[in-house]
C-alpha cells in the first residue's frame, strides 16, 4: 500500500484538551469544565468530528489535490524558461541577425527572441548635462557597479544626456539602444502587468541627433528629433529598449567634455520634470536582444490567403532560414493539406496545389510565391490559412510521435522531455476518403479530459516527459487508425528550468551560424533570470493560499491601501485611505463625504519631502478604479507637508557634553516622513504632533536631564495650533523636519 499523508497527528484526546485551555482565554465565564457541562458536551462532539475528517483528508491523494486546485481555479505552473540580454561585439559591418539566432552557455541553449540590425558603431562617450555641470561618464558607464544620474540628481527640465558615437548610424533603418537602470532600491517596483496601458510616465523626454535637414551642403546641421518607434522605458522611467530611426544623414560635432574629436552624437532632454527619482543609469548597450533559453524545434508561421493570383508572402527567423520547411493550407472544412514544392511555377497546371520557396540570405527572409490559376492553383481566401512550418533537420524524425491504433487513451511518447506547453501544436492527420493523401486538423491541448466532450479534438500533454495522451470517444475524441505515422508536432519548443539561470558572461557562443558571423563575439553583462521547473503540487498550494489573501476589490481602507501598494511598475512607499473624504471638504470628520475616497499616496523618493508626480497619481488612480467598487468615487492625491521647527532648551547632567547636532538627528529620525531603512518609522498620516512626543525623543538621549522650555512652529495648509502649543495637522498631512532650534544647558550652569 502506498504511504499516505500526514495531515494531522492529533487525536480525539489532544483535541478536546487544547480546546478546554482556550476557554479561559477566550470565554472567561465559563468556569464549568466538568462532563456534565452541555459546552463540554459540544467540545467532545466537535474533537470527534474534527478526527473523523483528519482521518478522510489523510486518505486524498495527489489526482484528489489537483482536483481540487482546479476547482479553485489553479493549476501547477509549468517551467519557465530564463532570459537574458545578450550583446553582440566585433561588427564591422551592417548585419542582419534573425529571431531565433541560436546560442550558447555551458551548453544551455539560448535563442534571441527578436530580429536584431547589427551596427558597426560603437559607443565612445556618455557626457550629462545638468543646470550644475557637465560630466563625463563614459567610465562610469563602462564599468559594472557603478551608476550614475541620466540628468543630474535633480533631473529639471533642460536636463539632457549624450551618447557619442565614433561613426554614422545607419539611416531609415530601425535602431535599438537598450538602457540599464539602477534597481537597487529599498522599496520594490510593482509587479509588472502583461498590459500596462494604464502606467502614465512621470516625467516627459525627447530623443535628437545631431545632423542635417536636408542633403543640400549649404544647409546648416543642428539638432533634429529622431524617429522613436517604440519605448519601452516609458520615458526612462524603468530599464528597456529604445527602437528609433535616423531619419536624414548625421554631422559630428565636438561636445563639452569631449572635445578630443568630433563625434556623432544623439541626445536624451528632460521636457517635462518630474521624477520621483531622478534615473540613474547602469549601463547603455547597443547590439542588444533578449535572449530565451531552450531551442525550437519546429515553428509555425502564419499568413492569411486573399485569395489573388500570384501571392507572395515573406517570412523571417532562424528556423525558416536554416531549416526544413513545408507549406500548409486549409481548405473550407478545416482541414490542413500539404502543398507541394515546384522549382518553378510555370510547369505546374491550374489544379496543382504547389508554390515556390526562395531563400534571401542577404535579406535574411524567406519568400512563399503562389500560382495564379494558371500556372498553380491559388489558395483560397482566408485568415491565417497558410502555413509555413520549418524545423530542424535533426528534428525530421521526431516530428511524428506515432501510429494511432484507433483504440481509446493511446499514450504517444514524442521522445522530446523539457516540453514548453506555451506555443506547442499538435496535429492529427486522417486519410481523405477515396484518396491517399492526408487531411490535418489542429487538435487543442488540455489539463485533462473531464471537460471534454465524445467530438472534442483534445489531447493531454505531460511537458516533463514528453508524453501524449488521448480520449476514449467519451471524453475527448480517439485519434483516427492510420496505416502510418498520424500524430505530428508542427510547433515545439523546449526549454525552462533553473539551470537556464546562468551568471554574466557565460552566454558566449553563437551556434551553427554562417561564416559571416564569425568574427562576431557575444556576451551576457548581467546575469539571466526567471527560469523556473515545473511547480510542485506543495508550492501550488502556498501560492494559491497567498492569492486567496490578496485584495482584488477595493470596499475597506486598507483594501485600498494593499491595492495601491502594488500599482504596477510604481514604487509606493507610504499609503492613507480616507473615508467619506474629499479634497475642500471642512470640519472632517464631523461633516462627510458619501461615495468618497480619498487615497493619500506617498512615492519613494531621495528627497526630504517625496511628492508623486502627476503621472504616479493617474497612475494609481487607474489601478485603483480597477478594483472600486461601482458606487465608490476615489481620489488620489499627494500629501500636504507641513513644516515643523522644534526650539528647545536642553538640560544635560553635570560633565556630560552633549552636541545639539546628536538631538537634531533625532527629532529628523521623529519626522520623517516615510520608514527609512535605519529602521526610523514614518509618521503616521494625519497625527498631530504633540509636545509628548519631543519630549520622549529628547529625553531617550543618554545624559539628558531633562528638558527647561519647549514651543514647536509649523509651515503648512490646514495646521492649527492647540492653547497646550500641539499642532493638529489635516488627515492627509505629514510631518517633515525643520530648521530646529536647540540650547544646550548644564545642569550645573543653572
Amino acid at each position: 500500500m502506498l504511504p499516505l499523508p500526514e495531515l494531522d497527528d492529533r487525536d480525539f484526546k489532544e483535541i478536546v484538551d487544547e480546546s478546554k485551555k482556550a476557554i479561559p482565554k477566550l470565554s472567561p465565564q465559563w468556569t464549568d469544565e466538568n462532563y456534565h457541562d452541555p459546552g463540554v458536551t459540544f467540545i467532545e462532539l466537535f474533537a470527534w468530528l474534527a478526527e473523523m475528517q483528519q482521518y478522510y483528508l489523510n486518505r486524498i491523494t495527489v489526482k484528489n489535490e489537483l482536483k481540487f486546485l482546479k476547482l479553485m481555479g489553479a493549476r501547477p505552473n509549468d517551467a519557465a524558461p530564463a532570459k537574458a540580454d545578450v550583446t553582440f561585439a566585433g561588427v564591422s559591418r551592417e548585419l542582419y541577425l534573425p529571431k531565433g539566432t541560436k546560442l550558447s552557455a555551458s551548453g544551455q541553449p539560448f535563442e534571441t527572441a527578436e530580429p536584431l540590425l547589427l551596427v558597426a558603431a560603437q559607443i565612445e562617450k556618455i557626457i550629462v548635462f545638468s543646470d550644475a555641470d557637465s560630466v563625463d561618464s563614459t567610465s562610469s558607464d563602462s564599468n559594472k557597479g557603478v551608476s550614475y544620474y541620466a540628468f543630474g540628481r535633480e533631473a529639471k527640465k533642460g536636463s539632457r544626456f549624450y551618447v557619442g558615437f565614433d561613426r554614422e548610424l545607419p539611416l531609415g533603418r530601425s535602431l535599438s539602444l537598450t538602457i540599464k537602470l539602477y534597481e537597487d532600491y529599498p522599496v520594490p517596483r510593482g509587479a509588472a502587468e502583461d498590459d500596462d496601458k494604464d502606467f502614465v510616465p512621470p516625467a516627459r523626454v525627447s530623443w535628437k541627433y545631431y545632423g542635417s535637414a536636408s542633403a543640400d551642403p549649404g544647409t546648416a546641421p543642428g539638432w533634429l528629433p529622431l524617429l522613436v518607434l517604440r519605448d519601452e522605458t516609458a520615458h526612462l522611467s524603468r530599464g528597456g529598449r529604445i527602437l528609433f530611426q535616423v531619419p536624414t544623414s548625421m554631422k559630428t560635432v565636438k561636445i563639452h567634455p569631449a572635445n578630443d574629436k568630433s563625434r556623432f552624437w544623439i541626445c536624451c532632454t528632460v521636457e517635462e520634470e518630474g521624477y520621483e527619482l531622478s534615473p540613474r543609469l547602469d549601463r547603455i548597450l547597443m547590439n542588444t536582444v533578449s535572449a530565451v533559453q531552450g531551442e525550437t524545434l519546429s515553428e509555425v508561421v502564419s499568413f492569411s490567403s486573399s485569395g489573388q493570383p500570384d501571392m507572395i508572402f515573406e517570412a523571417g527567423g532562424n528556423l525558416p532560414l536554416y531549416g526544413d520547411c513545408e507549406v500548409q493550407v486549409r481548405d473550407e472544412e478545416d482541414g490542413w493539406r500539404y502543398w507541394k514544392a515546384a522549382g518553378d511555377l510555370s510547369i505546374l497546371n491550374s489544379k496543382d496545389s504547389g508554390y515556390m520557396l526562395e531563400r534571401n540570405m542577404t535579406e535574411k527572409k524567406v519568400i512563399i510565391k503562389f500560382g495564379n490559376g494558371l500556372c498553380g492553383a491559388i489558395p483560397p481566401r482566408g485568415r491565417d490559412n497558410i502555413r509555413l512550418i520549418a524545423h530542424l533537420p535533426s528534428f525530421a524524425g521526431k516530428r511524428f510521435a506515432g501510429i494511432s491504433s484507433g483504440l481509446p487513451h493511446q499514450i504517444f511518447d514524442t521522445s522530446v522531455p523539457g516540453i514548453i506547453p506555451s506555443g506547442f501544436k499538435l496535429q492529427v492527420g486522417e486519410k481523405k476518403a477515396g484518396s491517399d493523401e492526408f487531411i490535418w486538423r489542429d487538435w487543442e491541448m488540455v489539463d485533462d479530459f473531464d471537460a471534454s466532450k465524445p467530438g472534442d479534438f483534445h489531447f493531454a500533454l505531460n511537458s516533463e516527459t514528453g508524453e501524449l495522451s488521448f480520449g476514449d470517444n467519451e471524453r475527448g475524441m480517439i485519434p483516427p487508425r492510420a496505416a502510418q505515422a498520424n500524430i505530428c508536432l508542427v510547433s515545439c519548443r523546449t526549454g525552462g528550468g533553473k539551470r537556464g539561470n546562468v551568471k554574466e558572461n557565460e552566454i558566449n557562443m553563437i551556434v551553427g551560424q554562417a561564416d559571416e558571423l564569425r568574427a562576431i563575439t557575444v556576451t551576457n553583462y548581467y546575469h539571466a533570470a526567471g527560469g523556473t521547473g515545473k511547480e510542485s503540487l506543495e508550492d501550488a498550494k502556498r501560492r494559491v493560499r497567498r492569492q486567496l489573501k490578496r485584495q482584488f476589490r477595493a470596499v475597506s481602507c486598507q483594501d485600498f491601501e494593499e491595492i495601491a501598494k502594488t500599482t504596477p511598475g510604481l514604487r509606493v512607499a507610504k499609503v492613507k485611505a480616507i473615508p467619506l473624504f474629499e479634497m475642500g471638504l471642512k470640519d472632517y470628520p464631523q461633516n462627510k463625504a458619501p461615495a468618497q475616497v480619498t487615497v493619500v499616496v506617498v512615492p519613494y523618493g531621495e528627497s526630504k519631502k517625496p511628492v508623486p508626480s502627476k503621472g504616479f497619481l493617474e497612475t494609481v488612480r487607474r489601478h485603483l478604479d480597477k478594483h472600486r467598487l461601482i458606487t465608490t468615487e476615489v481620489h488620489v492625491v499627494p500629501p500636504q507637508y507641513i513644516e515643523v521647527t522644534v526650539h528647545a532648551a536642553v538640560v544635560t547632567a553635570p560633565n556630560t557634553k552633549i552636541d545639539s547636532q546628536k538631538i537634531v538627528q533625532a527629532l529628523d529620525r521623529l519626522f520623517q516622513p516615510v520608514e527609512q531603512p535605519d529602521g526610523s518609522k514614518g509618521w503616521p498620516f494625519g497625527r498631530a504632533v504633540s509636545k509628548g512626543d519631543i519630549y520622549g525623543a529628547i529625553n531617550h538621549i543618554i545624559g539628558v536631564e531633562y528638558i527647561k522650555d519647549l514651543w514647536l512652529d509649523a509651515q503648512g495648509t490646514g495646521i492649527r495650533k492647540t492653547q497646550s502649543g500641539d499642532i493638529q495637522i489635516p488627515p492627509f498631512g505629514l510631518v517633515y523636519s525643520g530648521e530646529h532650534k536647540i540650547e544646550i544647558v548644564s545642569r550645573t550652569d543653572i
